[in-house]
């Protein structure tokens, strides 16, 4: 009877640090990945974000677009040639980078002492 009762706590035990265990760590993974969790002045999701052209994110930060989109060539290397006009998802078809980064960049201009959090 003792044996079971050990093994039962000692189950049970290993229960709960699993699953604090997976709180912690999920909880720290969704910080790091999640676009919601960052502290931007203007509140859009990701896809609303992508179906923008660079002018209208301008538009939204009140920033320059001629410098958002500098910005974006020069931090993805992008080849092709692009103009305000173009949405988001058309540049990503030639390189993929995440609405985040965009919001981040805008941020950026709009307050260059921004820490991206």
């Amino acid at each position: 009877m003792k044996q079971i009762t050990i093994f039962i706590l000692v189950a049970i035990g290993l229960i709960l640090i699993g699953t604090f265990g997976y709180l912690s760590y999920s909880g720290a993974d969704s910080h790091d990945h999640d676009d919601d969790e960052h502290d931007h002045s203007v509140e859009i999701e990701g896809d609303e974000l992508r179906a923008l052209t660079v002018q209208e994110v301008a538009d939204l930060w009140e920033i320059d677009s001629g410098v958002l989109l500098s910005k974006m060539i020069e931090e993805f290397s992008l080849k092709e040639t692009y103009n305000v006009n173009d949405d988001l998802e058309n540049i990503r078809e030639e390189h993929k980078f995440s609405p985040a980064q965009i919001k981040d960049m805008a941020e950026e201009i709009k307050n260059p002492g921004f820490q991206d959090e």
